[in-house]
């Protein structure tokens, strides 16, 4: 299967008794093949981040990119494992995020053929900025709906996605917070069965 993605995102950051606030559209794809239980995923978005014209929150690039591995014991669950890398860039510089952690994905139906509502928690004991940091705490929840035609292959989805990480307190770096949260849309094909 395939599929078009876009992220309308709001990038919230917490730190030393102030709030930045920045908000984009990423868009991108993923892709996943199946071969028995097992289902391997590629994901990607890209975009920019926009903190208005306030020089104290520059706009950044972002590039957001993940493989997951899952494996599917139920029709309705799946679990697995997830790497994803992040890339932020800005006037001030180039910084890379690198997550590695489980996974987990519920898709329930909704009463109506081709209708399922999907739930996906996803929790990165492994989480870093690269050359630099410890993540303390790294996580993602997704909450939505997906549908499928019952004659032919196309996919639809929407969702509300909301991720957290929190940098611990290190020499006189206070500690921060930041969050990602928004809505994501998608539409694609789905092929075999």
């Amino acid at each position: 299967s395939g599929s078009g993605m876009a992220y309308q995102v709001q990038h919230r950051v917490l730190y030393s008794g102030s709030v930045r606030e920045q908000t984009g559209t990423f868009v991108g794809g993923e892709g996943s093949a199946r071969l028995g239980p097992v289902r391997i995923g590629v994901s990607g978005l890209m975009g920019t981040l926009s903190g208005g014209n306030d020089p104290a929150n520059p706009d950044k690039k972002v590039r957001v990119s993940a493989v997951t591995v899952l494996l599917e014991p139920l029709p309705v669950v799946a679990v697995g494992a997830e790497v994803e890398a992040k890339r932020f860039e800005s006037d001030a510089g180039v910084i890379a995020w690198r997550l590695i952690g489980a996974t987990v994905r519920a898709t329930l139906g909704l009463g109506l053929p081709g209708l399922a509502g999907t739930a996906q928690v996803s929790y990165f004991p492994s989480a870093s900025v690269i050359g630099g940091e410890k993540i303390s705490l790294a996580f993602r929840g997704t909450v939505g709906a997906s549908y499928s035609a019952s004659r032919g292959p196309l996919t639809m989805s929407l969702a509300y996605r909301f991720e957290r990480f929190d940098f611990a307190a290190a020499g006189s770096a206070p500690a921060r917070l930041e969050q990602f949260r928004g809505v994501v849309v998608g539409a694609g094909l789905r092929l075999g069965r």
